[in-house]
């Protein structure tokens, strides 16, 4: 008898934890979901301007050298 209580209390417990486990799990699923739209609403469009911006310089400076060397 006290071996089938212990096994019931067992479950109990696992069941438990498991409950936690998901409702964290889903906690953490929400806060990357947020942080990924964060990150596409305020901070790629600005990596975006910087990389053009290095894209530019990169341009002018390969069109100089280019006409260095000719």
């Amino acid at each position: 008898m006290f071996k089938i209580a212990l096994i019931e209390l067992k479950q109990n417990f696992r069941s438990a934890f498991d409950i936690q486990w998901r409702g964290l799990a889903g906690v953490a699923f929400m806060v990357m979901a947020m942080a990924a739209i964060q990150y596409d609403e305020q901070v790629a469009p600005e990596l975006a301007r910087l990389n053009d911006g290095f894209s530019h310089v990169a341009t002018d400076f390969s069109k100089k050298l280019a006409s260095f060397t000719l």
